[in-house]
């Protein structure tokens, strides 16, 4: 089937990866600390501030304290505003996304921004850069901090677009992202210029990991041709080194 639909990543696949995760993840560890709840949950630097907040709502849903949940959550997702707004007021738009993106909208497909930046930061970002018209739908995480690789956020994210995922392709630079698009069996492709790595992107199945989003319209005219078995990783680009 014609790909119709283009699930865009935001953060380290349009724009540059510049949030301060470790300082917000530090902030929100100390938060925790302040409840007794860092150690007796077993949480580090390691875990996103989206697995700290379901840890911490499965603990106190499990002793019946909704409301002491209520006000951890909603100082836990005040650190993560802050952050993600110092970082939107300061990234920058990645190399020939404009460009890639009006190709994609002259291709007539239907482009929805998914990311799991809160509404604050994802506002700001598309209109610093100006690239909210190239959308025809903007998804964020809303309150929640069921996110990407959770399956809520991509089943919602479908919902919301009207999309069938035999016409979607999503694209992202995490494993989040490719995890998503595999959870709706969507094409899935990763891009180089964020936090996954060839390796991560590949073990992680994506059907293609390209350099960066301007490669995204020859992938997309390739599958339109009608591909053979599904979607294939491409290859790394043969490195040159000097004798």
């Amino acid at each position: 089937m014609r790909p119709k639909v283009v699930f865009l990543d935001l953060d380290g696949t349009l724009v540059e990866f510049c949030i301060d995760y470790v300082g917000a993840r530090s902030e929100a560890l100390n938060l925790l600390e302040t409840y007794g709840l860092r150690e007796r949950l077993g949480l580090t630097i390691e875990d996103s501030i989206f697995h700290m907040d379901r840890e911490v709502k499965r603990y106190m849903l499990e002793r019946g304290e909704p409301r002491l949940y209520e006000d951890i959550h909603s100082r836990l997702e005040a650190i993560l505003d802050r952050y993600e707004l110092r970082a939107a007021d300061a990234t920058r738009l990645l190399p020939n996304v404009k460009e890639t993106l009006r190709e994609l909208k002259g291709m007539g497909l239907r482009l929805i921004l998914f990311t799991a930046d809160g509404d604050k930061a994802m506002n700001t970002i598309v209109e610093r850069t100006g690239i909210r018209d190239f959308f025809d739908l903007l998804i964020s995480r809303g309150s929640s901090m069921e996110v990407k690789p959770h399956p809520r956020h991509i089943c919602e994210a479908v919902t919301l677009a009207g999309s069938k995922p035999e016409e979607i392709i999503l694209v992202g630079d995490s494993v989040a992202d490719i995890v998503s698009g595999k959870i709706i069996n969507a094409v899935t492709v990763g891009v180089l210029t964020g936090l996954g790595s060839r390796e991560q992107l590949v073990e992680a199945e994506a059907d293609y990991v390209i350099d960066s989003v301007a490669e995204l319209p020859a992938i997309i005219r390739r599958i339109s041709m009608g591909e053979p078995n599904r979607l294939k990783v491409t290859q790394p680009k043969p490195s040159h080194t000097s004798s």
